[in-house]
């Protein structure tokens, strides 16, 4: 910009548009030249402009390749059992499912800490959390809570997942209706039973009640359960179909009172301790997320929202344990769903400390520990026990549903389809009609390669802020050998005060240079010949030769400079 100066000085120029150029040695200089001379000029802006080039074409070199996702959206019909069906367990004609149930319940109960605290279950079936634990968070205007993605820990309502097959790769997002037991226990006691040869039936649970058990208690007894409360058979003409969905649609709009189950630990030393629970029967729709990045890579899924089942569903007081046969078969199988062997039962060890498999395998009865104790129940929370005892519930029932135990165990993809259920109405009806497994549809996205792609825009930025400065580069270099004279750094208004040959106003030594150029800024002066000197210059053997004076003046007392001229 100097050599622009220069050149126009030369010629003859304002002083505003000498200041200008003078100033616009760097982007700041630039900007802050035209903001200090006050009037604002197309030169001006352009000079701005031109200066940005700079910063700006260094940010548009970063900004000139990205890369770019791509993905495939895709629909996939997905099958899930149904937590709702009905439960064999108690019907004698339909005990096959035990076996294999106790041998995957076993497994379940030593399974790895990670399969126990996380989402999925042993062999890959989705877990659901208990609906309760979410009592802190807030839900939205359609009553969904968003599930803490860090400082919380679900408990799940079953050690069971529920099956789901056809599950897409990608990203997927689809909901599950389900039901479980949730046991709010409130009560816990503990009275002398027995001593050295001695013992007495506390007379609480029997198979006449008050807590109707599938046993009587004897001195044999570890632990067992009883259940006091509606009888469903006074609710239903088939007894035998043990679903709580096959009951009249007048049930549905019925009050019921809670039931009451008690469940008794005798491997104290000498007392038996009592916890009492109510179990309700919750109905939850939860949101699935599944992601799987490629064919290949397994796939994870999760519960990531909850909220109450909108649902039509029988009153939550009435529970699978109405069925009389329910819950004789649960008294009976679920203590003898595991082997007691030395003294160790698994299933209240797990009930103790469920993350700790050295605690379940190892640690006998606490009559059989030196010194005797009384029951370990005692120690944990009532919060806990309920939590823990539903979840094995829950299983139990999950297990006692058709071929439920062979789905549970990878074969998930043998799941009945069902026509699609694509609104609350047909999703009621095939739960109506205690269908095994529900089908819908979801949506899936594949990502995909990323591809690299170049921005036009910013590479057109580039390249003209990459092409001005070596035509910049190239017009100073003219612009030098076309200038004869000097180049001049500073204000031209302070040259022009001490100059005798322009006529400028005064202002005192109190004005700096760009003030008085703003107040000059349309005044026109060169810097060039401005006369000759008298007598003009003896060299060499006394030839006179003509000097000429040069100097900054007004544009009309002034010459261009001759360049066959000495210039003082």
């Amino acid at each position: 910009m100097v050599k622009l100066a220069s050149w126009k000085v030369e010629r003859g120029s304002t002083v505003g548009s000498l200041e200008r150029l003078i100033g616009s040695k760097t982007v700041g200089g630039t900007i802050i030249t035209q903001v200090r001379l006050w009037h604002f000029s197309l030169a001006g802006l352009g000079l701005i402009l031109l200066w940005l080039l700079s910063p700006v074409g260094g940010q548009a070199v970063l900004r000139i390749l990205s890369t770019t996702s791509t993905r495939t959206v895709s629909n996939a019909a997905v099958n899930y059992l149904n937590s709702r069906q009905q439960v064999y367990a108690g019907l004698p004609a339909f005990d096959s499912w035990y076996p294999g149930f106790a041998g995957i319940f076993t497994a379940s109960l030593l399974a790895p800490t990670a399969v126990k605290a996380g989402p999925l279950d042993l062999w890959g079936n989705l877990k659901i959390p208990y609906f309760s634990g979410l009592a802190n968070v807030t839900e939205d205007s359609n009553g969904w809570k968003q599930i803490p993605q860090t400082n919380y820990t679900p408990s799940y309502s079953s050690i069971f997942g529920i099956p789901i097959s056809g599950v897409p790769t990608g990203n997927a997002t689809f909901n599950v209706q389900s039901t479980y037991v949730e046991l709010s226990c409130s009560n816990r006691t503990s009275s002398r039973t027995r001593s050295l040869n001695f013992f007495s039936n506390p007379g609480l649970i029997s198979t006449n009640g008050p807590f109707v058990s599938a046993q009587n208690v004897t001195f044999q007894t570890l632990w067992t359960m009883g259940y006091l409360g509606d009888n469903v058979a006074d609710l239903t003409n088939n007894i035998t179909i043990q679903s709580l969905d096959s009951l009249s649609n007048q049930t549905e709009s019925g009050t019921f009172l809670p039931g009451l189950l008690l469940y008794q630990d005798f491997t104290g030393s000498q007392n038996v301790t009592s916890i009492y629970c109510v179990p309700l029967q919750k109905y939850i729709e939860s949101e699935i997320t599944c992601t799987q990045s490629s064919p290949g890579a397994p796939q994870s899924c999760g519960v990531t929202a909850q909220r109450l089942s909108l649902l039509p569903h029988m009153p939550n007081t009435l529970t699978l344990m109405t069925y009389p046969q329910v819950f004789n078969g649960l008294s009976s199988l679920l203590p003898r769903s595991t082997q007691q062997l030395n003294h160790i039962d698994l299933l209240q060890n797990y009930l103790e400390q469920p993350l700790s498999n050295s605690y379940i395998q190892s640690t006998p009865w606490p009559s059989f520990t030196s010194p005797p104790t009384e029951s370990r129940l005692q120690n944990i929370s009532l919060q806990d026990f309920g939590d823990r005892l539903g979840s094995l519930i829950n299983a139990f029932l999950h297990g006692a549903q058709l071929n439920s135990t062979t789905y549970l165990t990878g074969e998930a993809h043998s799941l009945p389809q069902q026509q699609l259920a694509t609104t609350p109405s047909s999703m009621s009806a095939q739960i109506k009609a205690l269908s095994p497994s529900f089908t819908l549809l979801t949506n899936s996205t594949i990502p995909g390669l990323d591809h690299y792609s170049i921005s036009i825009p910013f590479l057109a930025l580039f390249l003209l802020a990459s092409l001005v400065i070596p035509l910049s580069a190239l017009v100073s270099m003219i612009l030098s050998r076309v200038t004869l004279s000097r180049d001049y750094l500073g204000c031209v208004s302070s040259l022009a005060r001490e100059s005798r040959y322009v006529e400028f106003p005064d202002g005192g030594v109190g004005l700096d240079g760009l003030e008085r150029s703003r107040m000059c800024s349309e005044w026109r002066v060169r810097l060039g010949d401005v006369g000759d000197v008298d007598g003009g210059w003896s060299i060499g053997t006394g030839v006179a030769l003509t000097v000429g004076r040069y100097a900054l003046g007004d544009e009309a007392k002034t010459r261009g400079v001759d360049g066959r001229k000495l210039y003082l």
